[in-house]
């Protein structure tokens, strides 16, 4: 995988950027390959727009999630309302992720039962 390191000003530090090859089959429109990639997307990229692209900033973290590449990612496991299984999901930001069976994105609400523990509701956006 070949990556190039250039400045964000949306982050205000340089970022890795690399090419996507292919898609996994799922829900995003999405062309196949050719799409550009930040491997440093963070919790503050999904709001507004990307300033490398121009595109919404959910869209790098769909795209980040779906290229199978290598990443550091937050996950929870949930049902997923478009395959209807228990699945890990890659956070992409505090109501949105990404299920790891089909690829999927699926809203969430996390909802507190008690000091430590939780439980996570799903639905299909």
């Amino acid at each position: 995988m070949e990556t190039s390191s250039v400045y964000c000003p949306g982050c205000n530090h340089k970022v890795r950027l690399t090419m996507t090859k292919e898609h996994r089959s799922g829900h995003a429109s999405l062309p196949d390959g050719g799409e550009v990639v930040c491997l440093d997307f963070g919790e503050g990229c999904s709001e507004g727009t990307c300033p490398l692209t121009g595109r919404p900033g959910m869209v790098m973290g769909v795209r980040l999630a779906k290229s199978d590449l290598p990443h550091e990612s937050k996950t929870l496991t949930a049902h997923c309302e478009a395959c209807g299984n228990v699945a890990e999901m890659e956070i992409l930001d505090r109501t949105h992720a990404v299920c790891s069976l089909c690829g999927s994105t699926t809203e969430y609400t996390v909802v507190p039962i008690d000091a430590t523990h939780a439980i996570t509701v799903t639905r299909s956006p």
